[in-house]
């Protein structure tokens, strides 16, 4: 359960972590800081919700297939798929909401600055922006080397996965730019 409960956790981190660059980068550039805020806000929230049903209901359906499966394997006498589902159904609850909350703060980290920024009464969005980026491409680094053992492979690791999250926060930004420029 350990395996599976870490596993969301990173997934959820990195969810949260790519949606709020993806909307930092694509709409701070062009938009008032209140916007932006609530812009990633709002994603989290809705990323968070979206990740915790999305993992309740993939975890049922496997459910139903090992149910099935346990029903081929299983003396009759020892075949109870009520106690089975029950039993799994609690593991796939405890899993989404693993994801719900791990998304959604991985989405505040990105807004951190904003209210670092808010409270000490600074306006300058990109600033906030860039801030973000860098605490999330730190963190993702920490996430993508944080199993491997070996120092060169989880440097490696690390560094591609605090890639890929700065391809996406680029790409939302080059998107943000096209919606601005042709909208």
């Amino acid at each position: 359960m350990e395996r599976t409960k870490s596993r969301y956790i990173i997934l959820g981190l990195s969810d949260g972590l790519f949606l709020g660059l993806g909307i930092s980068l694509g709409i701070s550039f062009f938009h008032s800081y209140n916007l932006t805020f609530a812009s990633i806000l709002l994603v989290g929230v809705t990323g968070s919700l979206s990740n915790f049903f999305s993992t309740y209901n993939a975890e049922n359906f496997v459910m139903g297939l090992q149910i099935k499966e346990y029903g081929k394997v299983m003396f009759a006498r020892d075949y109870n798929p009520h106690k089975i589902t029950k039993m799994k159904k609690f593991k796939n609850l405890t899993y989404s909401e693993i994801s719900f909350i791990s998304t959604l703060i991985g989405s505040f980290i990105v807004l951190l600055p904003y209210l670092a920024f808010f409270f000490i009464k600074l306006k300058q969005n990109f600033s906030a922006s860039i801030i973000s980026l860098v605490i999330s491409l730190i963190i993702l680094a920490y996430i993508g080397g944080y199993s491997i053992e070996n120092k060169k492979e989880r440097i490696k690791e690390g560094v591609k996965t605090a890639g890929i999250g700065l391809m996406i926060a680029l790409v939302s930004a080059a998107i943000g730019i096209l919606i601005n420029t042709f909208i």
